[in-house]
């Protein structure tokens, strides 16, 4: 963006904290907990007033649909950090309403939202596109549990959440009747389908990249337990999330053994375009083979986290990591 530009833009932050979802009835961390961190929000606003513009933490949607009901001003441009709270099209609200608004803003629209936020519409995707995604069913009640799955090990969670919310484990040989129960549960809390999946054993890599028709930023890092091991049977949870008993290292995604997750990666951004920004989790097997279990069109920027450690390892600061997605999106509302 042109610096005699940045006077005149006013870019509204879009995002809901701890408080606003917290204070909404029947709410609990285990099943709420996707609200941004205060020190994500307080980074992002930091780095684009350095860079010149003047931004306003609007905060939830309803604090942007008031703005425009009084008439008073509506931001240029909204960094749009929302995702709602437990509809399962709740990542698509903000971007759906900003398009009525007719104001630009970062990040996916709301197709590609809901898209990978929702697993059993994602899924069937990545498996028509040829990407390998692990084995799966979708049980909307306890009644749909029939029979056991055909695999000694299986990850069950919430169709339509993030963060790892209600992620847990389950082996085969606890029986059927405990495999419904524990859906029932789980629907109950969540108010969603509940995806069973095969567990993979074996390495788990996120892939961070910032572009559309190409990556400007493409990297990796790879979660290792507190030895430094990759994680094979551990899985990564709410709990080992909110414990940090688990850290990021870099990897090199041009090595031979992650080649394939680079292609997969590409192949997703042309496919889902745009995102802007995005991180991918992969499983890989012990075989090697690299299964997709997640798209993040609404990755954290918190300045700990994947993207932005990935950005640190390919030379760039916080801020340039922040500069570089404005000018993705920004460029892209151009061309419009």
């Amino acid at each position: 963006m042109h610096h005699n530009q940045k006077q005149l833009i006013r870019i509204g932050l879009l995002f809901e904290s701890q408080v606003d979802i917290m204070s909404l009835p029947n709410a609990t961390e285990a099943t709420h907990y996707h609200w941004r961190e205060l020190e994500e929000v307080e980074a992002v606003t930091k780095s684009l007033t350095a860079l010149g513009y003047q931004v306003d933490k609007i905060g939830i949607l309803d604090a942007l649909l008031q703005l425009n009901s009084n008439s008073r001003q509506l931001p240029d441009f909204v960094w749009n950090l929302s995702v709602g709270v437990t509809s399962r099209n709740r990542t698509a609200l903000a971007p759906a309403i900003l398009e009525q608004l007719g104001i630009p803003y970062t990040g996916g629209d709301a197709t590609v939202k809901s898209l990978t936020l929702n697993k059993d519409f994602l899924k069937p995707l990545l498996q028509w596109s040829g990407i390998l995604t692990p084995d799966w069913y979708c049980y909307d009640s306890a009644e749909d549990v029939k029979s056991l799955p055909p695999w000694s090990s299986a990850i069950l969670k919430p169709s339509c959440e993030g963060y790892s919310l209600g992620l847990q484990r389950f082996d085969i040989q606890e029986g059927l009747t405990k495999l419904q129960q524990t859906v029932a549960k789980m629907r109950k809390l969540f108010a969603a389908p509940i995806i069973c999946e095969e567990f993979i054993v074996g390495r788990e890599i996120t892939v961070g990249v910032v572009g559309n028709s190409f990556p400007l930023l493409l990297g990796g890092v790879e979660t290792v337990n507190a030895q430094g091991e990759s994680l094979q049977t551990e899985i990564l949870d709410l709990p080992a999330k909110r414990q940090g008993k688990y850290q990021k290292v870099g990897v090199d995604l041009f090595s031979p053994d992650l080649e394939r997750l680079k292609q997969i990666v590409w192949q997703l951004m042309q496919l889902l375009k745009p995102l802007d920004y995005a991180t991918f989790d992969f499983r890989i097997s012990t075989d090697g083979q690299p299964y997709l279990l997640d798209i993040n069109a609404d990755a954290t920027l918190h300045p700990q986290r994947s993207l932005a450690q990935i950005a640190y390892a390919a030379g760039l600061s916080y801020q340039q990591l922040i500069e570089m997605i404005l000018n993705v999106s920004w460029e892209r509302w151009q061309k419009k």
